[in-house]
Formats: structure tokens, C-alpha cells, sequence
């Protein structure tokens, strides 16, 4: 019995050819055996990437498991401890081992992933380690901004609200320098595409374009690095499609009630699109904020149309409840579409759009979104 218990801790899908190993040690595993372990990776372009596993495995007596995976051609994979820990890595000489919360033993459940540092890595893994780094102090940062933001509103101090009215600007500076500065640091190796995910298109493109050539000419035979420049010179023409003064492009979503809205529903309104998920912090510590707008502008022709892109419609639902919004709420449960027209992957993501439905700003929140209402109702 103890033998058959101890196989679980290794996958079963045979490979050929070369491999590395990636092992891990869970802190809390899943004692009912209800969630497995995968190994993966993503498929597909732009927002249509999608993550397929390829084998999976449980823990083994001493709460430990490994994969054996396929590096003939390296790549990226990724591997998932019962959907809550995800661990990116690359895939050609590294034998790599992670420690890992497991099943969150949190009475509340809230989404903020802890920082995993995969141990025995080379550079080309070390690439991944310092900009998850990165990553993980950014939403850190956010998180301890949104209350601060509360606690400013709470002391009605002036000086304090003006100044943490940046707040999110501030932390978005200091991310890209970051990353900026690893993509430099970087740029002899292929795993620097992580990094570039990191950037904008818009305001990085040609440090993002130059190291993308650079790559290709460095590895010739990297594909990953050519299709990832067809894929932002795809979104740059999207992004033509929808600059400001251009038609919002159309989606129609349920309500609780099966209702479909859409943004021409609002025609004659102006209309903020409110793009968010019951799991975002961020999201929901703008809320407040747009019952404010909400409040001061209905009155001279505002809607707001909140689209959850949640998985899960119980959870979507509960937000509602919790945050009693009380202008129109739709859930897009297959988001990716929407996400891909309107050329967002992080949310919250705010739209204002016109009384003719074209676009006025993408990108909105707090100060921002405040100084272009002021601006579009002369107030």
C-alpha cells in the first residue's frame, strides 16, 4: 500500500527524448484527493492563449511531487497546485524545485497568490524568478494603496487624499522600471520574453520590438519569439480600431435576469464600461469611488455598465450582493473575446464612451477617470 501511495508523487505521462524534472514539496496538500496537479502549457495566440495540461499527479507520503518534462525544444510550462499555486518556468537545462502553500487554510478566501521561488535555476529561470519578484511587490503595493486610499477618505484630510490619489500611478512608474531595467539586464536570453509580457505595447514598443529582433537573430531557430512579435504587431492594428473617437466595439452580456445589455443600449448616455471580477482587489476597492461618480453624474446623462469577467457565476453573484451597485451588472463568463476587442489583460479596466458610442479614454480609475468626467460635464 505505502508503494502505491508514493508512485502518486510522479507523473505518469512517459516521455521521450530529453527532459528535465520539476519537483515540488506542498505545505498543505489536498488530504481528500479531490484536486490534482498539473503540468501544462499555453496554447494559442493573443487572447484566444489558453492553458491546456499535458499530465498531471498528486503528492506522494511525504507531501512531494514531480514531473518529468519535455525539453528536446525548450519552452515555457507551467505548473498548477489545485488551481492556487502557478509556477511558470522555461524548460531546457533545469532541474527545478518549488515549495508551496497548496490549499489555502485561509478562512477568507481572497485572491492574492504568494511569491514562489523556484530553487536550483539558471539564468534562464532566474529571468522568471526576479520578475515574479517584481509582480508580487506590485500587487502588494496596490493592495496596501487601496487602503490607504480608505483610511485618506476616512481622515477627510485633504493633502492625504490628493497625494494617494496617485497612488496607483506611482506604483505603475516604479513596475515598468523595473521591468525595463530586466529586460536590459536580460537581453542575451530567450526567457526575457516573460518580462516583455510585462510592458506596454503602446508606451514600450520599441524597447519590445528591438529585443524581440534581437532574439531572433541571437536564437534563429526561437519561434516563440517570432510569434510573439506577430502577435503585437496584430494588436497594434486592433489598437488603431480602438483609439479614442472610434466606435466601442459592441458585446451583449445577461444580467441576473437573463437580460442582455450592451453599449448601445446607453445610446444618448454617456457611458463608463466597468470591466472587473469579484476576485480583484483593485476592482473592488473602486467601487466606492464610482457610486461617487455615479451619484454626480447621473443626473447630467452618466450610465455605468459593470461587466464581471469572473469564471464562476456563484462568485460574481456574492460580489453583487457584498457591494450593492446599483446600475446595470452583466456577467461574461467566455470573456476572452471582449478582452481581445477592447485590448485589455488586467483589470480593473475602465471605458468612457460617448453619447454616440465611440470611445472617449480607455484605461480609467480614481483621478484619472475623475479628471476626464470633469472635463466631458464642464464641472
Amino acid at each position: 500500500m505505502a508503494a502505491a501511495v508514493l508512485l502518486m508523487g510522479s507523473s505518469v505521462f512517459a516521455q521521450k527524448g530529453k527532459t528535465v524534472n520539476f519537483t515540488g514539496t506542498v505545505k498543505f496538500p489536498d488530504t481528500e484527493n479531490k484536486y490534482p496537479i498539473y503540468l501544462g502549457k499555453y496554447e494559442g495566440e493573443g487572447f484566444k492563449r489558453a492553458f491546456k495540461a499535458i499530465d498531471s499527479t498528486k503528492v506522494d507520503a511525504n507531501n512531494n511531487f514531480s514531473f518529468k518534462v519535455p525539453a528536446d525544444k525548450p519552452d515555457f510550462y507551467q505548473v498548477r497546485v489545485y488551481y492556487m499555486d502557478r509556477i511558470d518556468f522555461w524548460a531546457n537545462n533545469d532541474n527545478i524545485h518549488v515549495n508551496v502553500r497548496g490549499i489555502d487554510t485561509a478562512k477568507m478566501k481572497i485572491k492574492n497568490p504568494p511569491y514562489i521561488y523556484m530553487e536550483n535555476t539558471s539564468v534562464e529561470n532566474d529571468v522568471i524568478n526576479d520578475v515574479n519578484l517584481v509582480g508580487y511587490l506590485d500587487y502588494q503595493n496596490m493592495i496596501a494603496v487601496g487602503k490607504e486610499q480608505y483610511q485618506a477618505k476616512l481622515a477627510k484630510e485633504p493633502l492625504w487624499i490628493n497625494y494617494m490619489n496617485d497612488g496607483f500611478d506611482r506604483i505603475n512608474v516604479d513596475r515598468e522600471y523595473r521591468i525595463k531595467y530586466l529586460v536590459n539586464k536580460y537581453k542575451d536570453q530567450p526567457t526575457v520574453m516573460y518580462a516583455l509580457n510585462y510592458l506596454s505595447t503602446k508606451r514600450h514598443q520599441d524597447l519590445i520590438m528591438s529585443t524581440l529582433d534581437h532574439l531572433t537573430k541571437k536564437f534563429p531557430n526561437l519561434d516563440q519569439a517570432k510569434a510573439k512579435k506577430k502577435e503585437i504587431l496584430d494588436g497594434i492594428e486592433q489598437a488603431k480600431k480602438i483609439s479614442n473617437g472610434k466606435k466601442a466595439p459592441d458585446f451583449a452580456f445577461p444580467d441576473l435576469n437573463g437580460k442582455k445589455w450592451s453599449p448601445k443600449d446607453f445610446k444618448g448616455k454617456y457611458l463608463i464600461i466597468d470591466f472587473w471580477a469579484s476576485w480583484c482587489g483593485p476592482c473592488r476597492q473602486e467601487i466606492p469611488h464610482l457610486k461617487e461618480v455615479y451619484k454626480k453624474y447621473k443626473e447630467k446623462g452618466l450610465e455605468i455598465l459593470a461587466v464581471s469577467v469572473d469564471a464562476k457565476a456563484t462568485d460574481w453573484k456574492k460580489a453583487m450582493d457584498d457591494e450593492k451597485m446599483t446600475w446595470p451588472q452583466v456577467h461574461a463568463q467566455e470573456s476572452k473575446p471582449v478582452m481581445a476587442s477592447y485590448l485589455f489583460s488586467g483589470i480593473p479596466y475602465l471605458v468612457v464612451i460617448d453619447k454616440e458610442g465611440n470611445i472617449i479614454e480607455k484605461n480609467l480609475r480614481g483621478e484619472s477617470l475623475d479628471k476626464k468626467l470633469k472635463e466631458i460635464f464642464g464641472m
